[in-house]
């Protein structure tokens, strides 16, 4: 199963489009939003989002899981209300010795891309292990990210 193609407009006419919003930190690089802008209209424009989705982009390098693990993202649902992704999008100091801003950015929207393929497969409600359900998330990053920079 194409798990993004699923959500593609075209292919979409079982799905209602409940819309996706980002929230946004004080802070965040001024280069940064407006990628997430422009991100976030090739979204809207291409894919439709079944449930409604609230995308948090903080102010920071990493965020703290549940487990108490530092991540560079995470999806999360409840029970009765509107599910999340928290998105961190500092970038770190040292990474900028390796790589330039435009690779970094690059790698903070298919943290992004990675946990809205996460939320696909909650709408989907996919039995998969968790390996599997993050390899999934894992192929798609890059191939998305890679759709909208050809679109541009």
């Amino acid at each position: 199963m194409n798990l993004w193609q699923t959500f593609e407009k075209k292919n979409c006419s079982d799905f209602e489009n409940h819309g996706i919003s980002f929230h946004y930190e004080k802070g965040i690089d001024n280069n940064l939003k407006k990628l997430y802008l422009s991100f976030s209209k090739w979204l809207r424009k291409d894919y439709v989002f079944p449930v409604h989705i609230n995308i948090y982009i903080l102010n920071c390098e990493k965020i703290r899981l549940r487990n108490g693990n530092m991540s560079y993202g995470c999806f999360r649902w409840y029970p009765n209300k509107t599910p999340l992704i928290k998105i961190p999008s500092s970038i770190e100091k040292e990474l900028l010795k390796e790589y330039t801003t435009e690779e970094i950015y690059e790698q903070i929207l298919s943290s992004l891309v990675h946990e809205l393929t996460h939320y696909y497969q909650w709408v989907l409600d996919l039995s998969q292990s968790n390996a599997t359900s993050e390899r999934q998330a894992n192929y798609y990053r890059y191939r998305i990210i890679e759709k909208f920079y050809n679109s541009q």
